[in-house]
């Protein structure tokens, strides 16, 4: 997975939490990583999330239109990963740092 599509990923894991369901918004997450999300970048990498089986579409595609998806179980393990193998790096930097 592309750097930009694991940043968009993340952003949806964040969006969701606290929240009942898993339903995300890729415009927030596209900004988040420096995306315009009217742009083809931004379609290639929602495309990429989907090959991933990351995100799904709505049925209605009319929310899809609207940049509305479903944050996957797989998406969210993957974002937690992400999330878990920075945290190790950062703690590795900073014991690093401190000897």
């Amino acid at each position: 997975m592309s750097a930009k599509a694991l940043g968009m990923l993340k952003h949806m894991r964040r969006q969701i939490l606290g929240q009942p369901a898993p339903y995300v918004e890729v415009r927030g997450a596209a900004i988040s990583i420096g995306v315009d999300p009217g742009q083809s970048e931004c379609d290639i990498l929602v495309d990429e999330l989907l090959r991933a089986g990351h995100i799904q579409s709505y049925d209605s595609p009319s929310l899809t239109a609207h940049g509305l998806y479903r944050l996957t179980n797989s998406g969210i393990s993957a974002a937690d990963e992400a999330a878990l193998v920075e945290a190790r790096r950062r703690a590795q930097l900073t014991d690093a740092r401190e000897q």
